[in-house]
């Protein structure tokens, strides 16, 4: 029995990625930053809310190859993406930790912006700030360990460490050390979803841990085995806000995505159940999480 996910989904043993995904005032962008043996790579996805089409741009970042560590790229006549990776600090996750900027520049305004040297960013776009912020709706990443399995994400006006233990009898979520939610009989609870509160932040949290459970039952390696999380955050007012993606908004960037050379980011719709396709649609910043054994 093959893996239910598809394989843009599944890491390999040698490259690991993360997505984000932010709404601008001219529609949803998708940032993947992967890492493999040979270099890192930045892909940029650029979606427009009036259209169907999608703009691209990959660039390579190797230590062995010439690359263009500064540099900007003309997407399309009003159009273009501003970097400067050539001081840029990694760790050993795919996307730089610091002293970089990546900057999308739509009708000389900057409607998306990364790093932590905006200053230089304006200064060498000469582009105008944005007539509405951008914000992070989606984060997707991949995480291995045995048992406990950590990652971050900022809500409530500060980073939160969210952890995630588990062994065969229970399953328990953590935030900043503070346990928020445990599950146990997991044969019997291996899928479900639980709202918890954490500082004010109401926190959906669905989880996903067959394989976990019954795969390796049936087969004598474990790169299927993984598990998915998703953590989404909801403010009180994320219902009444005007940036909020609509079903067929998402599914629309979806399908362009998936359609991309780098192969980063595949509908969800495809292969969802109905409840796990609403959870997705974003109301505010969800996280998914896909959690591999080592």
């Amino acid at each position: 029995m093959s893996s239910p996910l598809p394989s843009c989904f599944r890491p390999s043993t040698t490259t690991t990625s993360n997505l984000t995904v932010y709404h601008t005032e001219t529609g949803p962008v998708s940032i993947t930053w992967s890492r493999s043996m040979v270099g890192r790579s930045l892909h940029v996805e650029v979606h427009h809310d009036d259209s169907f089409d999608s703009l691209s741009f990959h660039l390579h970042i190797t230590p062995f190859l010439f690359w263009k560590k500064h540099g900007s790229k003309k997407l399309a006549p009003n159009t273009h993406l501003f970097w400067n990776l050539s001081k840029a600090k990694f760790s050993s996750s795919p996307e730089p930790l610091s002293a970089f900027y990546v900057a999308l520049v739509v009708h000389n305004r900057i409607t998306l912006l990364l790093g932590d040297s905006p200053k230089e960013a304006h200064s060498n776009s000469k582009a105008h700030r944005p007539n509405t912020p951008q914000l992070l709706l989606l984060q997707k990443e991949h995480v291995f360990a045995d048992t406990l399995y950590s990652t971050r994400a900022a809500f409530a006006g500060k980073a939160r460490l969210i952890q995630i233990d588990w062994d065969h009898s229970r399953l328990s979520f953590i935030f900043d050390g503070e346990t928020v939610f445990q599950i146990k009989r997991l044969k019997w609870k291996f899928r479900g979803n639980h709202r918890v509160l954490v500082d004010g932040v109401h926190v959906q949290i669905s989880w996903d841990i067959y394989n976990w459970l019954f795969h390796n039952h049936n087969h004598n390696h474990n790169n299927n085995a993984h598990a998915i999380f998703i953590f989404k955050f909801q403010h009180h007012d994320d219902q009444d806000s005007n940036w909020n993606l609509g079903a067929s908004e998402w599914a629309k960037m979806g399908k362009s995505c998936s359609s991309s050379s780098t192969g980063s980011f595949s509908s969800v719709l495809e292969w969802s159940s109905v409840e796990e396709n609403q959870l997705l649609v974003p109301v505010g910043f969800s996280l998914l999480v896909y959690a591999w054994k080592r």
